[in-house]
């Protein structure tokens, strides 16, 4: 293996410190520095024998880094980009790739400009459940897609809200948590073509949604429904389903549904449903279940070895900027949708 990439993190909340965690244990990359300017990140940065700097551009001007994952509040992804491409670091920016369409389109401009790469943090795809389901997706076992079902709902404790940009319009579940949902339904059922949502704030009162609904049509017809809450316990969700997030105990259970002229299945613990051999399908034919074994996860330190090897020169981004800006389109248009009234097409979104 070349020397370890030298990296700096910025924003060290609860994400960046996962980021930390993960770089200091990978043997392809060291951790150098780290940007934050709350106080008390400067005794992490001590304890873990790092140099600490109040903002991005102080690091990036004093250190030798090779690559810098962002893991800022969103509204800062934009600035911190910029400042990054300036002096031609490579990054790894934490989703969503920017707090507008608009902006990400100008971040990603500047980034091809200069020839400075970018990695988005949409980690999920790096899970070995989606690589299977694309596979079962595009080899036609379970026949033509028909239909998704999606649900996440989760119970944020209180304190969670003592961050003021969490109570605020771009820090609620579309931006922070269902654009995962919205990026791994595009990277399995193809590009959106119409959104449709309903969202509400009645049970917490914040400026920002706490729950909807919304409908999604992707290109060739295929229609998803997704339920979303994050004031409502429940054991259906991503992070309950695959204990990808160690802060939260997993359940085992599916949180989506995948239905086909054939057959369907289940995920992100992928069991697939069929009818039994012979015979005209209909629903008189009895149906069995087939679990389908999943390596261990760890999409977190893959996109991080990604990382390192498109810093190296070595591999692409598997989640470029313009890939995650679709992504962004998607959930920028459940917002529209949900405040205007009637579907809106996340292409229009970059013109709105």
């Amino acid at each position: 293996m070349s020397q370890p990439v030298r990296l700096g993190i910025v924003g060290v909340g609860a994400i960046g410190r996962r980021h930390l965690s993960l770089a200091r244990a990978e043997p392809g990359c060291r951790v150098i520095a780290l940007a934050d300017p709350s106080p008390e990140i400067a005794g992490i940065a001590s304890a873990a024998g790092l140099r600490h700097y109040g903002s991005c551009a102080e690091m990036a001007d004093r250190e030798r880094l090779d690559g810098v994952i962002v893991a800022a509040p969103t509204q800062e992804h934009a600035p911190i980009g910029t400042q990054l491409v300036a002096r031609g670091i490579p990054m790894l920016m934490e989703k969503p790739f920017a707090d507008s369409v608009e902006a990400g389109l100008r971040l990603a401009a500047a980034a091809e400009s200069e020839e400075v790469a970018v990695c988005v943090g949409h980690h999920r795809r790096f899970d070995p459940a989606v690589t299977a389901a694309r596979r079962i997706l595009r080899s036609g076992e379970i026949g033509e897609l028909v239909g998704v079902s999606a649900t996440w709902a989760v119970r944020k404790p209180d304190s969670y809200f003592k961050v003021r940009w969490r109570r605020r319009r771009g820090g609620g579940p579309v931006l922070i948590n269902m654009i995962h949902d919205i990026d791994l339904l595009r990277f399995l059922c193809g590009e959106v073509e119409s959104v449709y949502a309903e969202t509400t704030s009645r049970h917490r009162g914040h400026e920002v949604e706490d729950s909807g609904a919304i409908l999604l049509r992707f290109s060739g017809g295929v229609l998803c429904t997704v339920s979303f809450s994050d004031a409502a316990p429940s054991p259906w969700g991503w992070e309950r389903g695959t204990a990808d997030n160690p802060a939260i105990p997993p359940s085992g259970q599916n949180c989506y549904h995948f239905f086909g002229s054939a057959g369907s299945f289940e995920f992100p613990r992928i069991r697939l449903w069929a009818y039994e051999a012979g015979g005209e399908l209909g629903w008189g034919r009895q149906i069995l279940a087939k679990d389908h074994p999943l390596p261990p996860r760890a999409a977190l330190k893959e996109q991080l070895r990604n990382f390192c090897d498109v810093v190296r020169g070595i591999a692409q981004p598997l989640v470029t900027a313009r890939d995650a800006l679709g992504t962004l389109a998607a959930a920028q248009a459940v917002d529209s949708s949900a405040r205007n009234g009637g579907p809106v097409r996340p292409q229009s979104i970059p013109s709105d």
